[in-house]
């Protein structure tokens, strides 16, 4: 199977983390569009300004750069990893040229992005998602017609995976994530919850340090943190913390958020102790009174890290148990498998 990959390359990236383990499997040649590279992301204020005002030129190039790539490849499978900057005429072009389009979508709803993006997703040949809940829901809750799949998320091996013992700790409560309005709220309610204790909370990723001043003064915030540094960093912590957002509204109509996210498998492939929030779908993955602690609400995630940081072989316990259950069969490579499996089996692409 021949496959152009289009996606974001900075390491630690969902996108380069599943176009390395397609590379790895059998059978496959594979090339790479770098998209962040041709899309260039900024943090400034000015310079996010600049990038909309260049937003169509930047995609008159990677259009540009798709064509050429496909007529010097001529692969079999255009592989696109969301694809937010990808229109639907343009798909159409591509798929007019004898090439099957395949899109591998990681976030919790298509209609969340703008209405280009909304209506590309429906010129797809085949959508792998990462959420269980979007086969059910394709065509009646999002519209459409094209097959749709479910592949979870998973850990990078190369990135991710260690199954040593953490050795020291600089934080007792860790979280990586970026900032959402439901993630805040929780934390300032968690703050509340533990009151004036001593324990120590650090918190990295985009967004947080702009609403600092809502929480205790002695909790640390990192900014973002990618890569290797992001799995060492929380295997410093004595109990990390994996948020989701169970619903979102878009456009006035409540629909689904997030059941699992990428950090559901990667901290159990570094060997943390986690709290996942609890959801149906995990409760399929990990058993909450061995492996992962899942919660409800602020108050009972309180209560177990109150539980929890007190007795650190119980936390050893149950992150072993968590890293044995996710290693091998949560990992990337085991997910790109089945990508090439199911892309074979609904569209007849085959390695």
């Amino acid at each position: 199977m021949k496959i152009l990959f289009l996606g974001e390359s900075w390491q630690g990236s969902c996108a380069r983390s599943l176009k390395e383990a397609l590379e790895r499997q059998s059978g496959i040649t594979l090339i790479e569009i770098s998209e962040d590279a041709l899309f260039p992301k900024v943090k400034g204020l000015f310079l996010r300004g600049v990038n909309r005002f260049l937003a169509p030129a930047y995609r008159r190039e990677l259009y540009a750069e798709i064509r050429r790539q496909v007529d010097r490849f001529r692969p079999s499978v255009l592989i696109v990893y969301k694809g937010h900057s990808l229109s639907a005429d343009f798909l159409k072009e591509i798929r007019a040229r004898g090439i099957a389009i395949v899109n591998i979508y990681p976030d919790y709803s298509p209609h969340a992005y703008g209405a280009r993006h909304r209506r590309a997703i429906a010129e797809y040949d085949l959508v792998i998602s990462t959420k269980p809940f979007h086969p059910q829901l394709w065509k009646t809750l999002y519209g459409y017609d094209n097959p749709c799949v479910f592949v979870p998320h998973g850990y990078n091996p190369h990135v991710h995976l260690d199954a040593s013992e953490p050795v020291k700790y600089g934080y007792d409560i860790g979280m990586i994530a970026t900032w959402r309005p439901e993630y805040g709220e929780w934390m300032t309610k968690l703050a509340a919850s533990l009151g004036d204790s001593e324990i120590t909370v650090g918190v990295g990723g985009s967004g947080w340090q702009e609403c600092r001043t809502l929480y205790p003064k002695a909790w640390s915030f990192v900014g973002p943190i990618s890569g290797r540094s992001y799995i060492e960093w929380l295997r410093g912590a004595r109990i990390c913390l994996a948020p989701v957002n169970r619903h979102v509204v878009i456009n006035g109509q409540r629909q689904p958020g997030d059941e699992d996210t990428s950090r559901t498998y990667e901290l159990a492939a570094g060997k943390c102790f986690f709290l996942h929030r609890r959801t149906d779908y995990l409760q399929t993955i990990y058993d909450e009174k061995t492996e992962v602690p899942m919660y409800d609400s602020p108050e009972e995630l309180a209560d177990l890290i109150v539980r929890f940081l007190p007795i650190e072989q119980e936390r050893r316990r149950f992150a072993d148990a968590a890293h044995r259950r996710a290693v091998p069969a949560y990992s990337l490579d085991a997910r790109a498998a089945e990508v090439v499996r199911l892309i074979g089996e609904q569209i007849g692409a085959r390695p």
